[in-house]
């Protein structure tokens, strides 16, 4: 028996990253889809269209395989661990009339709607200070995880209030895994650790400001 295409070239996109766009899935309102964004124009030629397809294919790949190996890892490496509570669960891989789709849960605010980023917080100037002390528990934890995250920024963690909690709490909705052709964070705990690191002093600089206020 087929499983069916989920249709979303009907749709406009919630939201888009570097690689991906974002939709509402169209059958479970607490799913979202990430479906590639093709970099291809239709107007390469010669070596650049196997260049750009190269990096296409490369992008379409790894923007699966590099949140599945590390979210797997998590499950079976560190099912306890500090920082899965964290993690923005995925849900699945799903066949889409606009290309496949890892399906993950939505992350939202308390009014329902999708939970803000960080940055868009600290630029609006409405990030409180209990929402400054979440996204400091969440970096304590995620300078002790071994999992690889490549592509930490503010935009990859949000500010989430669910029904049966009392206050906000920071979650990771991207950035797992190595984005760089060569992963070597995924080969160097010591570079994977650095990075965080450096993450995570920026962001408690930033949070100064807020807890400040």
């Amino acid at each position: 028996m087929l499983i069916p295409e989920l249709k979303l070239s009907d749709q406009s996109p919630v939201g888009k990253g570097k690689t991906r766009l974002i939709y509402q899935h169209p059958e479970n309102p607490d799913w979202l889809v990430k479906v590639h964004r093709s970099r291809m124009t239709g107007n390469e030629s010669g070596w650049q269209r196997r260049w750009r397809e190269a990096e296409d294919r490369f992008l379409f790949r790894s923007g699966i395989l590099r949140e599945l190996q590390p979210y797997l890892d998590s499950r079976y490496h560190q099912a306890n661990a500090p920082l899965i509570p964290h993690i923005v669960p995925i849900i699945g891989i799903a066949d889409t009339d606009i290309g496949l789709g890892l399906v993950v849960r939505a992350a939202r605010a308390q009014d329902g709607s999708l939970a803000p980023t960080v940055r868009r917080l600290m630029r609006q100037g409405t990030m409180t200070p209990e929402q400054a002390r979440a996204v400091h528990e969440l970096l304590h934890k995620l300078v002790q995880t071994p999992l690889v995250l490549g592509d930490l920024n503010q935009d990859n963690i949000v500010l989430v209030r669910e029904p049966e909690m009392d206050t906000d709490k920071a979650m990771l909705i991207d950035g797992l895994g190595d984005r760089t052709w060569i992963p070597v964070r995924h080969w160097s705990a010591w570079l994977n650790a650095r990075a965080k690191r450096h993450f995570v002093t920026k962001m408690r600089r930033k949070l100064k400001a807020v807890e400040n206020t």
